[in-house]
C-alpha cells in the first residue's frame, strides 16, 4: 500500500500520472523525481513561494521519501497555471472540506490572495465592504469572511510589498549589469514623485520617491536628484550600473553629471524617443506645417464635437475612428492625420450629406484636393520618425539599433523631400539640420560600440570617426572589468578564431544579439562586455509607463489614498505585470489622446532656477478656422533648440 503522500508540499507542484517530473508552482523550479524532503525544503527558500506556506511548512516534521512517493494514481492531473501566485493551489476539496471551518493558515493565505488581486488589478480597496461583493463570497463559501478594507490597506498590503521589495533585491543583486532609468511627475494631488526604474535589462520598478518629507517641499533641482539615484545605487552596488537614463530636461542630465563624478565607469544617456519626439516638434514648428496641422486639428475637432456630424462617420466608416492629438506628445500628431486619410471617403460623403449642416469653410476643405495632398505631404514627413519611436520605446534590447535609426530618418528625408510640395528649399534644409542637431546631442559612444557589436552588421555603416570611438569606448568598458579584449575584438572583426566557424554565423540574423553572445561566445572575454553594453535600454518609455500605472492606481476618483499606499500599490502592480506581460502599451483604440501624467519640472511651491527645456507648443495662439487655400509656403523658420 502507497504511503499516504504529504499534501501540503505536493499542493504546491505540479505533477501528472504519466510523469515523474514535477515543478515548483511558485518559481517553475523542476525536479525529475518528487523527493518530499527536497521538495519542502526548497519551498522554505523560494523567494516566490507566500509566507504563508512557508510558516505551515516549517510546523510540519518532513520525513526522508523515496522518488517513487508520487500522487495516487487516480488524482486528476492538474492543470499548469501561469500565475500560480494568485490561485488556490488546494482548491480542490471535497463537500465535507467546503462545510468545515477554514484554518487560519488558510484564511490568510487566502486574504493575500484577494489583496494581491486587489492591489494589481488597480480595484478600489472598499470593495469587500460592498454588500454585492460580501454576498457573493458568502454564497460561494459561506465559512470564508472577507478581510476588512483596513487589513488590506496596512497589514496585507505591507506583507505582499516587503516579500516582492525582497525578490527584487536578491535579485537585483545577484546581476552584474544594471541600468537605472528616473523621472518626476506629479500626482493628483500635484504632490512631487520620482519613480525610479532599473533594467536587467527587464525594466522593473525599485522605488517611487515623495519628495515632500515632513512639510518640506524637496526642489527638483540636480544636486537633490543626483542624491536619490546615489542612494538607489548604493542599495544594489555602484560597480554593477552602467548606464542612467532619462529625458532631456536639464535638470536630469545635470544630475547624471554629477552621478559621474562619484561614479566614473556610469554612463549618462537621454532619451532616444524623447529625442524624436522634439525631433517630430522641429518639423512642426515650420509655417507652413504648423498652419496646416492646426486646419487639420480643428476639422476633427468640428466633426468630433458634433454628434450628427460623429454619427455619420462612424456609419460611413466603421473601421476608423478620427484621433486628436496629444498636447506635448508631438508624434501623435501623425496618428491624427492618418486617422484623417484613413476616413477620407467618410469625410468627403459627409461634406455632401443631405442630412448634415457642414460650414463652408469645413466643407471646401473636405472636398479640396489640396487639402488632402496636404495631409499625405505632412504624413510622409512625421511618420520616418513616429515609426521610429514606436518601435524603440517598447522594453526589448534595441540600442544597438539607435545609430541606424538616426541615419535611416535622415536618408527618408533626402528621399521623400522631392515629393513634399508644402516645404521650400529652406524649410528641407532646416529639418535636415534639426535632425544631425538631434542626433549628433542623443548618440553617444555607447551607441556605436551596440551598433559594432550587432553580429547583424558589424558596424558596417560607421565611419572612420564614430568606428574609432566604439572601439575606443569597447576598450574602456573591458579596462573597468579588468579585463583585455583587445584580440577577441580584432578576431570578432576579422571573423578569425572563433568567429571563422560558419555556425557561429548561422542563424544570426533571427538571434536576438544578447543571446548570440552569451550562447555562442561565452566563452571568449569580449562577450562580457558586449552583453554590458548590450542590455543597456535606449529610452526611458519604462518610467514613463510607471506614471501611467501610478496614475491608474491613484487616479481622480481615488485621490484619498495617502500617497505612500498608492506608491505601494503602483510598486506591486506594475512589477507583476511586466512579469506576467499584461502591461497594454497601445493606446491608439481611444478616441481621444491619453492624458500623460503632469511633469515635475517646476512643482508648486518650489521654484526651479536651473533652465527646463520646452516640451510643449507654449502660449500659441488658436488659428481661426480658414481655407486651405489662404495657407502660403513661409520661409521665416525658428530653427532654435528646445533642447
Amino acid at each position: 500500500m502507497p504511503r499516504k503522500k504529504n499534501t501540503d508540499v505536493w499542493d504546491n507542484y505540479f505533477h501528472s500520472t504519466t510523469s515523474t517530473i514535477v515543478k515548483c508552482k511558485h518559481c517553475e523550479k523542476v525536479y525529475q523525481f518528487g523527493n518530499v524532503s527536497k521538495m519542502s525544503s526548497h519551498l522554505l527558500k523560494c523567494y516566490r513561494c507566500p509566507t504563508v506556506i512557508k510558516n505551515k511548512l516549517q510546523k510540519i516534521p518532513v520525513t526522508r521519501t523515496s522518488a517513487t512517493n508520487s500522487p495516487l494514481q487516480d488524482e486528476s492531473h492538474r492543470e499548469m497555471s501561469q500565475d500560480t501566485s494568485l490561485t488556490d493551489t488546494t482548491s480542490i476539496t471535497t463537500s465535507s472540506e467546503i462545510s468545515s471551518e477554514i484554518t487560519p493558515e488558510k484564511k490568510l493565505y487566502l486574504d493575500q490572495l484577494l489583496s494581491k488581486a486587489i492591489f494589481v488589478t488597480g480595484s478600489p480597496l472598499s470593495i469587500v465592504e460592498h454588500p454585492l461583493w460580501v454576498r457573493f463570497f458568502d454564497d460561494l463559501q459561506p465559512v470564508y469572511k472577507l478581510p476588512s478594507r483596513k487589513a488590506i490597506s496596512t497589514t496585507h498590503l505591507e506583507t505582499i510589498y516587503n516579500e516582492m521589495v525582497n525578490e527584487i533585491t536578491d535579485e537585483l543583486k545577484s546581476l552584474n549589469d544594471l541600468h537605472l532609468q528616473c523621472d518626476g511627475w506629479s500626482n493628483q494631488r500635484n504632490e512631487g514623485i520620482i519613480n525610479f526604474i532599473i533594467a536587467k535589462p527587464e525594466p522593473v520598478f525599485v522605488k517611487s520617491l515623495y519628495t515632500t518629507n515632513n512639510k518640506i517641499t524637496n526642489r527638483h533641482t540636480s544636486q537633490y536628484i543626483s542624491q536619490e539615484i546615489i542612494k538607489v545605487i548604493n542599495v544594489y552596488g555602484g560597480h554593477k550600473f552602467v548606464t542612467l537614463i532619462g529625458d532631456n530636461a536639464i535638470n536630469i542630465q545635470r544630475a547624471f553629471h554629477i552621478v559621474k563624478n562619484t561614479y566614473a565607469h556610469i554612463i549618462p544617456l537621454k532619451c532616444v524617443a524623447h529625442t524624436l519626439n522634439l525631433m517630430c516638434e522641429d518639423c512642426l514648428k515650420l509655417e507652413p506645417i504648423n498652419a496646416f496641422i492646426s486646419i487639420a486639428t480643428d476639422t476633427i475637432k468640428a466633426i468630433k464635437k458634433n454628434t450628427l456630424l460623429a454619427q455619420i462617420v462612424k456609419e460611413k466608416n466603421s473601421d476608423e475612428t478620427l484621433k486628436l492629438p496629444g498636447k506635448t506628445r508631438w508624434g501623435s500628431y501623425c496618428t491624427a492625420l492618418k486617422s484623417l486619410k484613413k476616413s477620407k471617403v467618410a469625410l468627403q460623403t459627409l461634406a455632401v450629406h443631405e442630412g448634415a449642416t457642414v460650414s463652408d469653410e469645413l466643407k471646401s476643405n473636405l472636398l479640396d484636393l489640396h487639402f488632402w495632398t496636404m495631409v499625405e505631404n505632412c504624413i510622409n514627413l512625421l511618420e520616418p520618425i513616429t515609426e521610429k519611436i514606436f518601435k524603440l520605446e517598447g522594453n526589448g534590447i534595441l540600442i544597438n539599433e539607435v545609430y541606424m535609426a538616426f541615419k535611416d530618418i535622415k536618408s527618408t528625408f533626402n528621399f521623400a523631400f522631392p515629393n513634399i510640395s508644402i516645404l521650400n528649399e529652406r524649410n528641407k534644409q532646416d529639418i535636415t539640420n534639426a535632425v544631425i542637431k538631434r542626433a549628433n546631442n542623443c548618440l553617444k559612444p555607447i551607441h556605436y560600440a551596440a551598433y559594432l557589436l550587432d553580429p547583424r552588421s558589424q558596424g558596417i555603416e560607421l565611419d572612420e570617426e564614430h568606428e574609432v570611438d566604439a572601439m575606443k569606448f569597447i576598450h574602456d568598458v573591458s579596462k573597468s572589468l579588468n579585463i583585455d579584449v583587445g584580440v577577441d575584438l580584432a578576431n570578432y572583426r576579422a571573423k578569425q578564431g572563433l568567429w571563422s566557424r560558419p555556425f557561429i554565423w548561422k542563424n544570426v540574423a533571427e538571434m536576438d544579439p544578447v543571446v548570440w553572445w552569451r550562447g555562442l561566445c561565452k566563452s571568449k572575454l569580449l562577450s562580457r562586455v558586449a552583453v554590458r553594453i548590450l542590455t543597456a535600454p535606449c529610452t526611458s518609455a519604462a518610467t514613463e509607463r510607471s506614471f501611467s500605472m501610478h496614475a491608474h492606481i491613484h487616479s481622480h476618483k481615488r485621490n484619498r489614498l495617502t500617497t505612500d499606499r498608492a506608491a505601494k500599490i503602483a510598486f506591486i502592480s506594475y512589477n507583476w505585470n511586466l512579469l506576467h506581460n499584461h502591461i497594454d502599451d497601445d493606446n491608439d483604440d481611444n478616441d481621444e489622446p491619453l492624458s500623460t501624467p503632469r511633469q515635475l519640472s517646476n512643482p508648486v511651491g518650489s521654484p526651479i532656477n536651473e533652465e527646463q527645456p520646452s516640451t510643449s507648443r507654449g502660449n500659441t495662439q488658436e488659428i481661426e478656422f480658414c481655407n486651405i487655400n489662404n495657407i502660403e509656403v513661409f520661409n521665416n523658420y525658428d530653427s532654435s533648440d528646445s533642447d
